[in-house]
């Protein structure tokens, strides 16, 4: 018998780990992602979002912030800034 267990063929989804709306403001939360994954999670979840609407995005490494300012310039997507609360990073973005 082979000892090593047969990889999956079933490639995991990428998405969000919670997008929450509150007051008119979407919190999407990728922390613990890694690149490109986070970044493919935050643009899907925020196609889905209305024009205009606010979105912070939770992240756990502040580089990836680099990655989404240009990303937010290639999609003509406002970038507002980014903080640091409560040990986790916060982007915050207006579509």
């Amino acid at each position: 018998m082979w000892p090593f267990a047969k990889k999956s063929k079933e490639k995991p989804e990428i998405k969000a780990n919670s997008v929450v709306i509150e007051n008119g403001v979407a919190t999407i939360d990728v922390s613990g992602q890694t690149c490109p994954g986070y970044l493919l999670a935050i643009n899907k979840a925020v196609d889905k979002l209305p024009e205009g609407t606010k979105a912070k995005l939770v992240i756990g490494y502040p580089p990836c912030g680099d990655d989404v300012g240009a990303w937010c310039k290639a999609r003509d997507i406002e970038y507002l800034g980014m903080s640091q609360v409560n040990g986790s990073w916060i982007i915050e973005i207006r579509k």
